[in-house]
């Protein structure tokens, strides 16, 4: 592989407050999620919060995509095993003591609620209960609210009509492709000249690395910039 001939596009949708409902391709698995949770980390100076109940939730890839260990310090993950649990943890986020983060993601947030021990209405209750607690977060902080499902159906349509943000993320053979309802696209890929692309695990590490260094640089320049006298 000509590493030299890499022209790297390595932009990320940029996240707008509020409720995004993102729907992955089951090949690309939590990875283009995580990407975009540390992401906001990278941005933003609060903590980042990750509810799952998907079974999504591994720190041990989170840990491999991370340029450096700081940034895992400001992230938290908590994962719901019932139902009841899961609505427990969103409305304990969107009580008054959390602090404002700087993105909260919850993946596979109607899971549980298809379980057979939780009735059908008490489940369809419980899942538009969970979907406000989010909203609320995202409305109170004024911070990007990144939700997935385990599926697309009725069942979860309610998700569907509060989001005010749907992202497709698919595979492609040009890489990962962010899309909107809008039509807007952001394809990820690096074209390596021979045909081939790299969407694997160390394709995401050095978008995240690039996007850090973009950042910090950034930072440096608005500091370097307001010492100016």
């Amino acid at each position: 592989m000509n590493t030299s001939q890499r022209q790297p596009c390595v932009e990320l949708p940029e996240l707008d407050a509020g409720l995004m409902l993102v729907d992955v391709d089951s090949d690309l698995g939590v990875t283009p999620v995580q990407s975009l949770l540390l992401d906001c980390v990278f941005a933003g100076d609060g903590d980042a919060y990750w509810v799952d109940a998907a079974g999504a939730a591994q720190t041990t890839r989170l840990r491999e995509l991370a340029p450096h260990q700081r940034y895992l310090d400001r992230v938290h993950v908590a994962r719901g095993f019932t139902a009841y649990q899961q609505t427990s943890l969103l409305d304990r986020l969107a009580g008054e003591h959390v602090t404002t983060p700087s993105v909260v993601v919850a993946t596979g947030i109607d899971r549980l609620y298809r379980a057979g021990d939780v009735p059908t209405n008490r489940a369809q209750e419980l899942l538009v209960r969970s979907i406000a607690a989010l909203a609320r977060v995202g409305r109170v902080h004024d911070v990007p609210v990144v939700v997935t499902r385990s599926r697309a159906d009725e069942f979860t349509q309610p998700l569907v009509n509060a989001a005010q943000t749907h992202l497709q993320c698919e595979d492609t053979q040009f890489g990962p492709r962010f899309t909107d309802a809008a039509g807007d696209v952001e394809t990820l890929v690096y074209h390596l000249g021979d045909g081939w692309v790299q969407t694997t695990l160390a394709y995401w590490q050095e978008v995240l690395a690039h996007r850090a260094r973009m950042r910090d640089a950034s930072v440096v320049g608005e500091e370097t910039t307001s010492g100016v006298v």
